[in-house]
């Protein structure tokens, strides 16, 4: 029963567009269903609930800021609810299932390992389906609720398998990326992945085609090759890796994101009228930081972004980024963590986050399973904050406990943790 849970519940990291329902208020995926049935599968058997108390301190801390809010009128009770509820049991269900493990943490991120694996290869598929013509092998919006598919400028599909959009697989398959470039670089000693498996998760994450997957190369490369200490050694990513960033600005949907971007920045673009994934960035930022000015110590409460959007969106049409100029984009998440949270927990978010992310971080080492391991979530978390704004889309928290677990286990190596809430 544990391992079924363990593939169903680390499955979740990568069917995020699989929606029942969005008539409800929230979409309503197939994930929710396995992490309650895990959930009461655990207190039927095990009769209590056992939950990290640091965790629980700093969600009831921010709990009560919010509440708070919805005095002040800053945000819905039905809001921060959702919210709250959805962190609550995710948190706790992730938590739970690395406690049943007994904190073999390397078993669980093999298992997503061995799914990245598929997921990748279904991306791999729906490349070569495109290229020939075969519209069922690469168009799943028939399956897949949330879902869509992009054509790039020079006749090649931007793969996002199973996840709603490319960025969305940059992101949740980081870590299986990062593995596989060590594999395939270290000769797969520690057996994190297989050559094969490598291979196939390396080129579909190519296959993107997406800024931020292009950004995760870039780190991982970073985070490997200058780890060593041999000059020679080192004399290969120092030629490559501006090699890499030249020929990765000249593919034109990156190209055009990046000039735009840019071109904001000088004033020589009115945000308005740049890429919509530019304009995203620019406008939520816009209203993070009129919501940041607005309450600063702790924002204006979870699931506030959305009403703080309606609020202040009007205020930006002077420099282009109010409702006369453009569409809506990302109101509910942001569309980044790191601007989210600066909008609804403020500078209290803000700290805790970047102390969970720096103070948790092993240093990195290729001969280590748990140093790879948590290296490699790191850089999601990165990607994460740039991008993703949701608080537990794709198994987040899965990959929260995996980091802050591979960090106590290395700090102590005799840790003994089944059902103890010690640590």
């Amino acid at each position: 029963m544990i391992q079924l849970f363990n593939y169903l519940i680390v499955s979740n990291i990568f069917t995020g567009g699989f929606v029942f329902s969005t008539f409800l208020p929230f979409s309503f995926q197939i994930g929710y269903i396995i992490i309650i049935c895990f959930l009461i599968a655990y207190i039927f058997y095990y009769q209590n609930i056992v939950i990290n108390f640091n965790f629980l301190v700093i969600l009831i801390a921010v709990t009560f800021f919010s509440i708070l809010n919805v005095c002040l009128e800053n945000v819905s009770l039905l809001f921060v609810a959702k919210q709250v509820i959805g962190i609550l049991i995710t948190g706790i269900a992730y938590y739970l299932l690395i406690k049943v493990n007994n904190c073999e943490i390397e078993k669980l991120f093999k298992i997503y390992i061995k799914l990245a694996v598929i997921v990748a290869g279904i991306g791999i598929f729906q490349e070569v389906s495109f290229l020939i013509g075969f519209k069922s092998g690469y168009d799943y919006s028939n399956i897949i609720k949330m879902w869509g598919f992009t054509p790039t400028e020079f006749g090649m599909l931007r793969v996002n398998s199973i996840f709603m959009e490319p960025s969305h697989f940059a992101i949740s398959m980081v870590p299986a990326f990062f593995v596989s470039i060590i594999s395939i670089s270290r000769k797969n000693y520690l057996n994190l992945n297989s050559q094969w498996g490598s291979v196939i998760i390396i080129v579909s994450y190519i296959l993107t085609f997406s800024v931020f997957a292009y950004v995760a190369i870039f780190i991982s490369i970073l985070f490997i090759f200058f780890n060593v200490n041999n000059f020679k050694k080192l004399l290969l990513p120092l030629i490559i890796l501006p090699i890499f960033v030249f020929i990765t600005y000249n593919i034109p949907d990156i190209k055009m994101r990046v000039d735009d971007t840019i071109g904001i920045g000088t004033g020589s673009i009115k945000p308005s009228k740049a890429h919509l994934s530019s304009y995203s960035i620019i406008s939520n930022a816009f209203i993070s930081y009129k919501s940041f000015i607005d309450n600063p110590l702790f924002g204006r409460g979870l699931g506030s972004h959305p009403m703080s959007y309606d609020e202040f969106i009007g205020s930006g049409v002077s420099i282009g980024v109010g409702l006369e100029d453009a569409t809506i984009v990302n109101k509910d998440d942001a569309g980044s963590l790191f601007l989210r949270l600066v909008s609804e927990t403020g500078l209290f978010g803000i700290i805790v986050v970047l102390y969970f992310l720096f103070g948790f971080r092993l240093k990195m080492s290729d001969k280590n399973e748990l140093q790879i391991i948590n290296n490699a979530i790191f850089i999601l978390f990165i990607l994460q904050l740039f991008k993703q704004g949701h608080y537990f889309y794709n198994g987040l928290f899965f990959f929260i406990w995996v980091y802050y677990f591979a960090y106590k286990i290395s700090n102590k190596p005799n840790l003994f943790c089944y059902h103890s809430n010690s640590i």
